[in-house]
């Protein structure tokens, strides 16, 4: 109970040391992301062209989707946005460890189950509350991930959503541009809100209530990260989180 205790008190442990300038760490950001997107398109679309695929019927866009194209596409964008991180991190003579927050928790890894505690309460009680005041806004939010994991690319789905999305995203949003945002006259708590309504804007495909939920998990990531001075405990928590929601949506059959 102590160990928790102190993601509430005591002094802030997180130190920015990017040795980007505060104006091009967003367009560095930027850059990373275009690019990483056009290679994992690129790959996607290859990989259709060479073997084609299963297809399904996405609820949300109402368009087909092969299924492993898609996932191949993904798993090579997750690859190319945590090298092209690395790689950016290491400019303007940045130590890439350090600038991204790749070191232990100031508290010891026994702090990684306790961080899942207040996620998970909170987003059990916020999950509750969608589904009793707007089932079908659940539905159509989770619908398109379970035809995903319950396809033939499950293998590949799982790893795209339970590692590559924790690593690339928090490595990209709670390492890079938080290091070199948070030096600036944002502060931890603009750049809280700036990288969490950027991290946000990735799953615009969601209702009112899953994007409130995504953007209450990035406040929340990068509260860990301050209080922690760790990315490896965002990390964790975020794997976790899509881990628990796979292992759910695989298990559980929706209705239409």
């Amino acid at each position: 109970m102590n160990v928790l205790a102190s993601l509430f008190r005591g002094p802030v442990t997180y130190v920015p040391r990017s040795g980007w300038p505060g104006w091009a760490v967003l367009l560095g950001a930027a850059g990373i992301f275009v690019l990483a997107g056009i290679i994992g398109t690129l790959a996607g679309v290859g990989y259709y062209g060479l073997t084609g695929g299963e297809v399904v019927q996405q609820d949300s866009t109402g368009l087909p989707v092969p299924q492993m194209p898609f996932a191949v596409g993904f798993a090579v964008l997750q690859i190319c946005t945590i090298l092209l991180t690395m790689a950016a991190a290491g400019l303007y003579q940045g130590e890439r460890r350090a600038v991204l927050a790749l070191v232990p928790p100031s508290d010891g890894w026994r702090i990684l189950p306790w961080a899942l505690l207040p996620l998970f309460v909170v987003s059990g009680v916020w999950t509750a509350i969608v589904l009793y005041l707007q089932p079908d806004l659940f539905i159509n939010d989770t619908k398109p991930i379970q035809q995903l994991i319950q396809s033939d690319a499950l293998w590949l789905v799982l790893l795209v959503i339970c590692i590559g999305a924790p690593v690339s995203e928090e490595l990209l949003f709670r390492g890079f541009l938080f290091s070199g945002l948070s030096k600036t006259w944002l502060g931890f708590i603009g750049t809280a809100v700036v990288t969490s309504l950027l991290w946000t804007s990735l799953h615009a495909g969601y209702s009112i209530f899953g994007l409130v939920e995504v953007l209450a998990m990035g406040l929340y990531f990068s509260w860990l990260l301050v209080r922690t001075g760790s990315v490896w405990v965002p990390i964790f928590c975020h794997a976790a989180n899509n881990t628990l929601a796979c292992v759910v949506l695989y298990f559980v059959t929706l209705p239409s």
